[in-house]
């Protein structure tokens, strides 16, 4: 799979394929702003909920959710009980549910889209520009990539709603996607043509690196300790360099594979340590490009996105349904 097909897929399914630490820095102010927002909506949500749950089970409905039996209640709840009824028991997963309704949506739906347009027109600005593509040709290719990346992201979306899949299942629907983003591909060379294709291949590749660099452009500004454009492309190397040379055991964080029965305690426990070699080797070549105060910023930005990766991966594993705790395993 070579597009950010699964960074969307990760982004939207909190699954961590090791692009948490690529965003933007002034993305993550407007994110948190937006997650505020989503947070007062999730509590409307749950509030309405517990008084639904209320009603049905004849709870009293308090803040923080339905507790207790009123007495005016017992004596339906004892009618209802000899009925051979039950009375309705709050959700274990209210956030699953939410989740699995907004993927039925079509109003949703079709935001999630918007949304996801807005991502790939800021990710691959750079790129169209740098191609010179017509309007037109600008167009389909967007159209394409908004396309492939939904792909991956509807699986996510059905994975949040904590629909269980078995292993056989969660390889089809992964095997599904991988045919899609194939078809997706075809299409972009024919778009392209050889020369441009490989030009988008390359970008596309690279997409992490630059990502990153983003990042860390933006806190060396703020630290006062701006790169120069030199030092600026030989991080690029560097880290590039490296990534695409490391061998690893399984690498969870390659584009092109949306296999997500990969995704197991074992292999991501192996995949952190191995990002740590990784990251290692990294900082070895940062110093001998940066001086030791951007060196500093550069180790503290590895470190935050270290944590975030870790957090997404575990979250991909529980997601996922291949963690020992989901499955029952020792």
């Amino acid at each position: 799979m070579k597009n950010a097909a699964p960074i969307s897929l990760c982004l939207i399914a909190a699954v961590g394929l090791g692009v948490w630490g690529g965003w933007e820095h002034h993305l993550r102010l407007k994110l948190e702003k937006e997650l505020k927002m989503v947070s007062t909506e999730r509590n409307t949500l749950l509030e309405t909920a517990n008084k639904k749950v209320a009603l049905g089970s004849k709870t009293q409905v308090r803040p923080e959710g339905p507790e207790g039996l009123g007495p005016e209640h017992a004596e339906a709840l004892k009618a209802e009980q000899e009925k051979g009824k039950t009375p309705k028991a709050e959700s274990s997963n209210p956030f699953g549910e939410m989740m699995g309704k907004m993927s039925k949506d079509p109003a949703l739906r079709d935001a999630m889209k918007a949304q996801t347009r807005g991502q790939v027109d800021y990710l691959y600005r750079d790129l169209m520009d740098m191609l010179e593509l017509a309007p037109d040709k600008r167009d389909s290719l967007t159209k394409l990539l908004v396309e492939r990346t939904s792909a991956g992201a509807e699986l996510g979306m059905s994975m949040m709603s904590g629909k269980k899949l078995t292993p056989e299942e969660l390889k089809a629907q992964s095997e599904t996607v991988r045919k899609q983003l194939e078809e997706s591909d075809k299409h972009m060379k024919e778009l392209l043509g050889e020369a441009d294709y490989q030009k988008f291949d390359r970008f596309e590749k690279s997409q992490p690196e630059r990502m990153q660099l983003n990042t860390l452009t933006s806190q060396m500004k703020e630290a006062g300790l701006p790169l120069t454009p030199q030092s600026e492309d030989q991080l690029m190397d560097a880290m590039y360099e490296e990534r695409t040379q490391f061998k690893f055991d399984e690498n969870l964080g390659d584009q092109r594979n949306p296999d997500l029965t990969r995704f197991t305690d074992e292999n991501i426990q192996r995949y952190q340590e191995q990002t740590g070699q990784l990251r290692a080797k990294i900082f070895d070549r940062a110093s001998k490009i940066l001086n030791p105060e951007q060196l500093d910023v550069f180790r503290k930005s590895q470190e935050s996105q270290a944590a975030m990766e870790k957090m997404g991966m575990e979250m991909a594993s529980k997601m996922f349904g291949n963690s020992k705790e989901k499955s029952g395993g020792n």
